[in-house]
This record gives structure tokens, C-alpha cells and sequence, in this order.
């Protein structure tokens, strides 16, 4: 039993000490680190101290993974971490004067706040001719969908477009000179639209203007199939 309590005790000298000079390479974290090491940098899971604190995982020194990251005034982010930065999904507290904290959600891109969405938009499926599908965010209030179509290489005016809308809604279906728009439209937003034999079917998360192009190119063979949208 004795032998058992030594070597217990000794264990933890040896892995606190490793701990006191395993480097963080974060300066405002770097004053304690209790936690695991490798190659005298902190690498798995620990717990660093400075003027800010982090707890979760880190990588060669920089927290990375999981974790939960504290600043001097009181924010907080708890998510995911790449090298010490923000990325991916996560939460952030921001604390206030009042009682009520002030929280956001969403992405994050090189330490950057993308959105509440990790992509604002997705494509489901298409049929074999539609080989391009690009999707513009443009300035303005005003909340709708347009759609253009542009086959073997030319703008198609006055394009004939179906729309079916699957998931969210819209005012108006209105045809233009180069483009269908849809108005007053809710996000998300899931439609088909048809043109022809071609078809799209999308999803918009972010609300706000959105143009999206539709490249067509008519190739022999290929022919548009039945899908399902579910």
C-alpha cells in the first residue's frame, strides 16, 4: 500500500512539473498551464491561465479543438478553435452592464463571425445541362430571389422559369427582362425551378437580395430526369 501511495505521489510531482514547463504559445494564456504535454509544448487536454483563461483541447501549444476560451472583461466563446483562432461553430457571451448577456451564435472563419450559417446557400441537385450555378449577394433591403438563365453562352430574356417553393415564402413571382424574381420572399428559402427540361433545386439560409445564375449548356444526350425534392 505504501509502495502504491509513493508512487502515486511521485506520479503527480512528475506530471505537475511537466505541466509548469509544458509552453502555451498564446501570451495572454501563457503565465500556468496544468494539463497534458508533449514535446514541452501543451498538446491534449488542459487548462491555461493568464490574463485570459482557456480550457478544452490544445495542439502544439495553441488551443485547438474544443474548448472554452474566457477574456479578461468577461466574454466568452465555447466552441471550436484551430491554432488559438475561432472556426466553425460555436457560441459567444458577450457580458454586459446589465443582467442580460448578450449571446451569439453561429460560424466562424479565421477568427472572423461568418454568420449563422456555416454556407449561406446550398445546392440540392440539377439536372445533367445545368453545369453552373452561381449565387450573388447583392446590397439593398429589400428581401427576394432572382433568378437568371444563361444557355450556350447567352443571357435568355424573358425567361420562362417555374418555381415551386418547398420550405419558406414570397409576395409576388415576377417576370423581368433577364430574370424571374420572386418578392417579399421569408428565408430559409427551398424551391425548384424549372426551365424547360432544366431544373435547379436550392436552399437559402441568409436572409437579404440574392441573384442567382443558372448556366445551362446543352449537351447531346443528356436529358433532364424526374426527381424527388424531399
Amino acid at each position: 500500500m505504501k509502495k502504491i501511495l509513493v508512487f502515486f505521489t511521485l506520479f503527480t510531482l512528475v506530471t505537475n512539473l511537466q505541466s509548469q514547463n509544458c509552453k502555451v504559445l498564446i501570451k495572454e494564456l501563457n503565465e500556468n498551464y496544468t494539463g497534458d504535454c508533449k514535446k514541452g509544448k501543451a498538446n491534449g487536454k488542459g487548462t491555461a491561465k493568464g490574463i485570459d483563461t482557456y480550457t478544452g483541447n490544445f495542439k502544439k501549444g495553441y488551443p485547438d479543438g474544443e474548448g472554452i476560451y474566457t477574456w479578461k472583461n468577461g466574454n466568452s466563446f465555447e466552441g471550436s478553435f484551430k491554432k488559438g483562432k475561432k472556426i466553425g461553430q460555436g457560441k459567444m457571451i458577450y457580458k454586459t452592464a446589465t443582467l442580460k448577456d448578450s449571446i451569439v451564435t453561429g460560424f466562424w472563419k479565421n477568427d472572423i463571425y461568418a454568420g449563422m450559417y456555416e454556407n449561406p446557400f446550398k445546392k440540392l441537385n440539377n439536372s445533367p445541362n445545368v453545369t453552373g450555378l452561381r449565387f450573388t449577394k447583392a446590397d439593398g433591403e429589400n428581401k427576394r430571389v432572382r433568378l437568371y438563365v444563361r444557355e450556350d453562352n447567352t443571357l435568355v430574356r424573358n425567361p420562362l422559369i417555374n418555381v415551386v417553393v418547398h420550405h419558406g415564402l414570397y409576395q409576388e413571382l415576377r417576370t423581368q427582362s433577364d430574370f424571374v424574381e420572386l418578392t417579399n420572399a421569408t428565408f430559409p428559402l427551398k424551391l425548384r425551378a424549372t426551365y424547360g427540361r432544366e431544373f435547379i433545386e436550392i436552399e437559402i439560409f441568409e436572409s437579404g437580395n440574392w441573384d442567382v445564375q443558372i448556366t445551362i449548356e446543352n449537351i447531346k444526350g443528356l436529358e433532364a430526369k424526374p426527381s424527388s425534392f424531399n
